[in-house]
């Protein structure tokens, strides 16, 4: 939902949305449960016993991620599906794993475009600079949504739809404010990069709060977007905080800045007086190894935290193969395993002769896709739109989930015992104050209603 960390290193991309040049004519979505039938097929990567897809992931950047493991989680699926046939008699195979060490991310585009001939793209990147080349080639195109160019081309199909990323509207929503007032803080501190997506992130986030502050009881105490990526010193932004008495503080930063920035509180004796909410902290591997410093830290998680109990039969199936697999079970392997997941079911919608028009056509006519609850509801006739333009390109579903952080491990919350893990706001009502509803989306499509606060 907020990629606030990975969203500040797309600093320099632009905000404009390039436009793809693929057909937007009629579809029809193949009705039938019998995926074997083997036609011959005019597209890119694909013979008559494969379909060869590619992927593009940061794995060499600079903030430390493990952009690479959306590789695994495709490669899980993928196993998944071809142990039961494939799809329209052809076996998946994920044939190209390009690193664009996050500056080269046009050239290596271009290379797989001229070279790979693959079916598909995947990608996991910090900067989509080769997002106007994929848009322009026609190609499908899936992924984490980490990057305002996921906005505008009707090939570009992200694990969830567009995010804001301008001061203009929030990406984390009311949620925020709510959450400020759950754990009754009353005095926040804002803290983010220089660069224009995080620190626009970290103002829409503090207008927020600002707009709710008579409903919440609490303001803005302090916020700080001139911190450089990079930064391991934050003695004087943490001696502010406790001097304004800072109670709850939500960053734009990457772990290792939410780590730092910890470390000094801890230092300066005001970490267990603190709040901490982080956007970009959903792995294990890194919380467990630093319990101490996260320990009660409240954590946005993009799609649906593997934590909350009970697990949906998607959510279940990822964690089953994961068990059995060896597979890690981190937001990149979950991230992958849902965009490979999206990308069969959009595979077989499109029917035996699955040419990239028919499947971008048929498509695109979703109105209602949650990828088995494991995401918000999107609606590709209208989703591919950017939000941050005005209220009219916004979902009606304004939903987060949340895990905190115990003893090293992610423990779900806000999710209603664990049966219905998102919380939702009406995304329709953004200036509304209101008391939110917990969903699950492992069901059919509904209409959300949200009951105001009284």
């Amino acid at each position: 939902m907020a990629v606030l960390a990975a969203a500040c290193s797309n600093a320099g991309s632009g905000s404009s949305s390039p436009t793809s040049t693929a057909s937007n004519g009629p579809a029809t979505t193949f009705a039938g449960t019998d995926f074997t039938k083997d036609v011959p097929v005019n597209a890119p990567g694909v013979s008559s016993t494969e379909i060869h897809v590619g992927s593009i992931t940061s794995k060499t950047n600079p903030l430390g991620g493990d952009n690479a493991l959306l590789n695994d989680g495709i490669k899980a699926y993928f196993d998944v599906v071809n142990s039961k046939g494939g799809v329209w008699g052809r076996k998946l195979k994920l044939t190209s794993e390009r690193d664009d060490q996050t500056g080269n991310n046009l050239t290596e585009t271009e290379a797989m475009l001229s070279l790979d001939h693959v079916y598909s793209v995947f990608e996991a990147v910090e900067l989509f600079t080769g997002a106007k080349k994929l848009a322009a080639a026609g190609i499908p195109t899936f992924g984490w949504n980490a990057n305002p160019e996921w906005a505008g081309p009707k090939n570009f199909f992200p694990n969830v739809r567009p995010i804001c990323f301008s001061t203009n509207c929030s990406s984390v929503g009311r949620a925020l404010p709510w959450i400020v007032k759950q754990v009754g803080a009353h005095k926040v501190a804002l803290v983010g990069y220089s660069v224009p997506q995080s620190a626009d992130s970290v103002t829409s986030s503090a207008a927020e709060i600002t707009k709710f502050s008579s409903e919440i009881g609490a303001r803005v105490v302090y916020k700080d977007t001139s911190l450089q990526f990079g930064q391991t010193d934050f003695s004087a932004q943490v001696a502010q905080m406790k001097a304004k008495g800072v109670d709850f503080l939500a960053t734009g930063l990457d772990f290792n800045g939410d780590y730092a920035i910890a470390k000094e509180m801890d230092r300066q004796g005001i970490l267990n007086k603190v709040t901490f909410f982080h956007p970009n902290l959903y792995n294990a591997d890194f919380v467990k190894k630093n319990a101490k410093l996260f320990e009660g830290g409240i954590v946005l998680v993009g799609i649906l935290a593997a934590e909350h109990k009970p697990a949906p039969p998607a959510l279940q199936e990822y964690l089953d193969y994961a068990s059995t697999h060896g597979l890690k079970i981190t937001e990149m392997t979950e991230q992958g395993w849902v965009a490979a997941r999206q990308f069969v079911d959009a595979l077989k919608a499109a029917g035996p002769n699955f040419t990239w028009a028919n499947l971008i056509n048929t498509w695109n006519q979703q109105k209602w896709y949650t990828n088995g609850g494991l995401v918000p509801p999107i609606d590709w006739t209208q989703d591919h739109n950017d939000p941050s333009v005005g209220v009219a390109n916004a979902s009606p579903f304004e939903c987060q989930n949340f895990v905190r952080i115990h003893n090293g491990a992610f423990v779900g919350i806000y999710d209603d015992g664990g049966a219905k893990p998102w919380l939702c706001f009406n995304g329709k009502k953004p200036d509304e104050w209101e008391t939110p509803v917990n969903v699950s989306f492992d069901s059919k499509p509904f209409n959300l209603t949200v009951a105001p606060s009284g």
